[in-house]
């Protein structure tokens, strides 16, 4: 037990639990980072549900524990990895065979503007990078990634407008942004006048995470605050071995 990868610890650890360990193999904990729409703050909480359970029910149960932004706000679930959104979790999707560890489960209201999007309109995914310095077609995705509405018609300056206000940038900082259309990892940038729902129509999709949206800017963002939910359920303690 204090073997692992060939080496030797002199520290074993052990979980205190508060249900029976034959009732907590049934179960599926999760930990799910939820993104409040106008704070900081990360708060990470640890969801668990039996195996059979849906992403709904991680929904309802997530509900009961955050700060809402009004009482019919609605929640989504999405997989996040390196600053990419790979997935946004189907309410039917059973959680048995979800990984949260090395993905991100991440939690967040849908915008309102997302409830009505009219026949025309998508959804396309917007992340922030910057230009690799060591590789000069390489570049690398950083902050939160999120999904936007763009509408039929809709040039990149009224999407940025809503990009500006959505992410509460001020005039002078949003002035040095750049945009580009990214896909396979290699940007092509965008003036005002580009229409930025035709760039999505015309190139053929790999992936939601290989097609998106790139805003270009120096990492200057004040980084969010992760904090873990406290009221867990079980606890881990550290036990010295001595020899």
């Amino acid at each position: 037990m204090l073997i692992h990868y060939n080496q030797t610890s002199d520290i074993l650890y052990y979980e205190v639990l508060d249900i029976p360990l034959p009732e907590l193999q049934f179960l599926k904990t999760l930990k799910v980072a939820f993104h409040h729409p106008t704070k900081d703050e990360v708060v990470i909480h640890s969801i668990r549900l039996p195996k059979n359970s849906t992403i709904a029910d991680v929904i309802y149960d997530l509900k009961t524990k955050v700060e809402l932004s009004s009482p019919n706000a609605e929640l989504r679930v999405l997989e996040v990895f390196y600053h990419k959104i790979y997935k946004i979790f189907p309410l039917h999707e059973k959680i048995e065979n979800i990984n949260d560890q090395y993905w991100t489960l991440r939690a967040e209201e849908i915008p309102e503007e997302e409830k009505n999007i009219g026949p025309n309109d998508r959804l396309i995914h917007v992340y922030h990078f910057k230009k690799d310095i060591n590789q000069t077609q390489q570049i690398q995705n950083f902050g939160d990634p999120f999904v936007l509405v763009v509408h039929e018609g809709e040039t990149l300056a009224e999407v940025k407008k809503r990009i500006q206000s959505k992410l509460q940038v001020s005039a002078d900082e949003f002035s040095k942004w750049k945009f580009a259309f990214i896909s396979m990892n290699r940007p092509d940038y965008l003036q005002d006048s580009d229409v930025v729902p035709t760039g999505f129509q015309r190139r053929e999709v790999y992936g939601a995470w290989e097609q998106y949206l790139g805003i270009e800017h120096a990492d200057t963002a004040p980084k969010r605050v992760y904090t873990v939910n406290q009221n867990r359920h079980a606890y881990e303690k550290p036990v010295k071995i001595y020899n």
